[in-house]
């Protein structure tokens, strides 16, 4: 079943698109944060794109979003206290709150260049810089802020060491300083790169950040010589909490973290966890924590006393390119990220708890997450690669039995020069396909039950009975056993295609997918095989069903841009079609719990949900306000495969507008079974067209049935209330 709904409704001249059978539950906030102040270990704020204000009042990721009154991004604060403070933004914005963001008052500049840079040195004299050389300095707090011209070019960075004595740095290497509290700039060149921040730990000792580099001067700003920071990224910033320990941080590099004032400085806080990220700013609490917030939704809580000592947890989201989903229930699932990102789930996906997931050990090396399979609450196993030294790269299989919180099962496995092709476990045992080879572990530890050519893709209806792909050169096929690899038999595929999914139902049902659009299917443990038509240029992936009719498979394209789609049978495989609903949607994985629970992920930190399948769509044109119920006859009577359902929901006397009505819309066949619920949910009134697919019914007579009502009755979910029930008849001619 398909299903496309079209809604159109009487307000703003704007369409509306929404996929109603699927909900977000990304790993939030996926914004592009800026700024981040925490005034101890619980209590902080974070700005960023669009206006975004969050509060945090328990030091975890509880964010409470608080109301700016604007969609300007804002790069930067300066806060006194929990309860007032500066934000600047785009368009020279410049806000201010006494009551911790519950009111502002909006601060009008000259100019509508982005500010990048606030600070204050007492409560009444501040100053803020941006682009196009923006410096303004006000002497009367919120009132009076005054523009100086002194530059054009774009002011990344002020400082203030003292009360007259102040800094600021920007592009092509300008750094401007003060001696008299910003009456008068000295505008000076240091080199070439456009300089990011200034920190001055004394008079005479500061430190600037370019674009690849830092530099130090020991006479107050008059001479700058370049200085090793060790692992350092790029764009960096820096900042000292005193005139010991100081932090650089930037894009694609660590944190680097100096506590004798600048003469030496090393990693800190689990240095892989940033690779590849871009980190804006932090603010630390004391000499062991600190917090950093970043682009795409990063928000870190460092704690660390030395190098070996260091702990980091993820206090905001991720939109870093997502795969491998996998649910074992409603609840609990997890989900590959890039960069050895882990996202663990037990609420649905309403919440997300994120870590690195590799290793970082400075004798052995760093390890990286590379596979990830999620069978039971009780049994999940990821693959870690080591790049190793010397060109002996090493792999590690290692089982979790706490959901992800440990790593440490007793089916852990290693192996040198090779990665692992798959894992799979079914009633208690887990067998791992190597390069030459097939191991099984039944809780006694590992033994070989198969040594031959290039084992591949696994999956095993139980403990004993199984298909193994073979992914030797020529042609392919699958190894097959119902007793426990004690013996096996070779399918052939007849075809050289390489096989991206292997799966076996305990009746006999069972796939093999391939690449190049080859899908083979039997009903007998794979003694017969018959094609199943797919379109053209696919990798067949990730073969699964829930029951013995439903289940999916995602088909990626060969050619770029290589975008995934997910397809369903009902019909036990017999045929597949696209899932219409996610035609927008890039799919990297799936997980289905039953017919009616599922997940996707994909790209730039999406994840979607449905509890119906994910059969329906829905789009919203503004330009229709119905004043009765009505369903209209089905078009075109007889269809095939598609077919057109209008109906429309009134205002309802006494229900406000914006007030949804609950809405049900149900297909039953000849004998009055129901075969399938297009709409069930509380819908605003409009005009609405559901596309009904048929593409996996038998030819024959339907009805199509409308429930409506207003839910202020109080009426159970499910039930009209005061409203309205009519039922329709229609004709699927194939």
């Amino acid at each position: 079943m398909k299903a496309i709904i079209t809604l159109v409704f009487l307000l703003p001249l704007v369409v509306y698109s929404q996929n109603s059978d699927w909900a977000y539950i990304n790993p939030d906030p996926q914004i592009d944060f800026y700024g981040i102040k925490f005034f101890d270990q619980n209590t902080g704020y974070v700005i960023g794109s669009g206006g975004a204000f969050l509060k945090n009042v328990s030091g975890s990721t509880d964010w409470i979003s608080i109301p700016t009154n604007t969609t300007r991004d804002l790069y930067a604060m300066h806060f006194f206290n929990a309860n007032t403070g500066y934000v600047a933004g785009d368009g020279g914005l410049i806000l201010y709150t006494s009551t911790g963001g519950a009111s502002w008052t909006s601060i009008a500049t000259t100019s509508g260049y982005a500010l990048r840079s606030i600070t204050f040195i007492n409560q009444n004299t501040g100053f803020a810089v941006g682009d196009s050389g923006e410096l303004y300095k006000t002497t009367t707090g919120i009132t009076g802020w005054q523009y100086a011209s002194v530059t054009s070019a774009n002011l990344r960075s002020v400082y203030f060491y003292d009360s007259l004595k102040g800094f600021v740095c920007g592009d092509s290497g300008k750094f401007l300083i003060t001696t008299n509290c910003g009456v008068n700039w000295n505008v000076q060149i240091v080199g070439t790169e456009n300089l990011y921040s200034v920190c001055f730990i004394n008079s005479t000792t500061g430190f600037l950040t370019a674009r690849l580099g830092s530099r130090k001067t020991t006479d107050g700003g008059n001479t700058w010589n370049s200085f090793q920071v060790g692992y350092a990224g790029e764009e960096n910033s820096v900042k000292f909490v005193n005139a010991s320990t100081g932090y650089v941080y930037g894009k694609n590099g660590p944190i680097s973290r100096t506590t004798n004032g600048g003469s030496s400085w090393q990693p800190w806080c689990s240095y892989q966890l940033f690779h590849g990220n871009k980190f804006r700013d932090i603010s630390i609490v004391d000499s062991a924590t600190s917090f950093v917030c970043g682009e795409k939704g990063w928000i870190i809580k460092c704690y660390g006393t030395d190098q070996v000592n260091q702990n980091a947890y993820n206090l905001g989201g991720s939109r870093t390119n997502l795969s491998r989903i996998s649910f074992t229930g409603a609840s609990t699932g997890a989900m590959m990220g890039e960069g050895s990102l882990l996202f663990i789930t037990t609420t649905g996906g309403d919440k997300w708890n994120i870590s690195f997931s590799g290793s970082n050990s400075w004798f052995e090396g760093t390890s990286w997450l590379n596979k990830l399979w999620v069978f039971s609450h009780e049994s999940w196993y990821k693959e870690l690669y080591n790049p190793g030294v010397g060109g002996f790269p090493s792999f590690s299989v290692q089982q979790s039995t706490d959901q992800g919180a440990t790593w440490s099962g007793t089916r852990n496995f290693g192996s040198m020069g090779y990665g692992v092709s798959d894992v799979f476990e079914a009633g208690g045992v887990t067998y791992i396909s190597l390069s030459l080879e097939v191991k099984k572990n039944s809780g006694a530890g590992w033994s070989t039950v198969y040594n031959g050519s290039a084992p591949g893709k696994i999956h095993f209806a139980d403990a004993n009975t199984g298909f193994v792909a073979l992914s030797q050169s020529g042609l392919k096929g699958v190894l097959y056993t119902s007793n426990g690899g004690s013996n096996w038999t070779t399918y052939s595929t007849g075809s050289t295609k390489y096989i991206e999914s292997v799966y076996l139902r305990s009746s006999g049902l069972g796939f093999i997918g391939c690449d190049s659009s080859l899908l083979l299917r039997t009903t007998n443990f794979g003694l017969n095989w018959s094609q199943i038509t797919v379109p053209n240029n696919l990798r067949v992936q990730n073969i699964s069903f829930t029951d013995e009719n439903t289940g999916w498979f995602m088909g990626t394209n060969r050619n770029s841009p290589y975008t995934g789609r997910l397809y369903v049978t009902n019909n036990g495989g017999a045929s597949f079609q696209v899932m219409m609903s996610l035609m927008s949607f890039d799919v990297k994985g799936y997980s289905f719990v039953d017919p009616a629970n599922g997940y996707i992920c994909g790209d730039s930190g999406k994840v979607l949900k449905t509890t119906n399948g994910g059969l329906t769509f829905v789009t919203h044109n503004p330009e229709i306000a119905p004043e009765k119920f009505s369903l209209s006859q089905n078009y075109p009577n007889p269809f095939n495969p598609v077919t057109n359902i209008s109906f429309s929901i009134p205002f309802l006397r006494g229900v406000t507008e914006g007030r949804a009505v609950f809405v049900k819309l149900t297909i039953f066949d000849l004998l009055g079974r129901e075969i399938t619920t297009l709409v069930n949910e509380q819908m605003q009134p409009g005009s609405y067209i559901v596309d009904w697919d048929a593409s996996n019914y038998p030819s024959g007579v339907y009805f199509y049935r409308l429930e409506a009502g207003d839910p202020s009755t109080g009426s159970p979910k499910g039930q009209t209330g005061r409203g309205f029930v009519e039922s329709k008849k229609m004709v699927l001619v194939k």
